[in-house]
């Protein structure tokens, strides 16, 4: 699981939920209105470590009620699932947006 960015609030991607956003990056399609597409490409020079995410996340517990995460196409992700597992397991709700493919 790669994380291009974290924005460690957000009161619009996860609606009815105080939330922090997860950029994962690359994405298998070019749109051209993109809003992320610095991240479709993956060629973001900044990643950041996931252990040090989860213990942020973790820190906030009871602050925060959910993790919204987006791309890039975060689904290209290995280990997405596991990733998703631990956030529910730190107990946060999950929103995770994808293009579908």
């Amino acid at each position: 699981m790669r994380i291009a960015g974290i924005q460690k609030l957000t009161l619009l991607d996860f609606p009815e939920h105080i939330a922090a956003t997860i950029f994962t990056p690359g994405c298998n399609f070019r749109c051209p209105f993109c809003h992320n597409s610095e991240l479709v490409l993956d060629t973001n020079e900044v990643e950041y470590d996931v252990d040090e995410v989860l213990d942020f996340l973790k820190s906030r517990l009871g602050k925060l009620n959910g993790v919204a995460i987006t791309g890039g196409e975060p689904l290209m992700q290995p280990g997405i699932k596991e990733f998703i597992k631990k956030l529910k397991d730190i107990g946060y709700e999950v929103k995770l947006d994808t293009n579908g493919s």
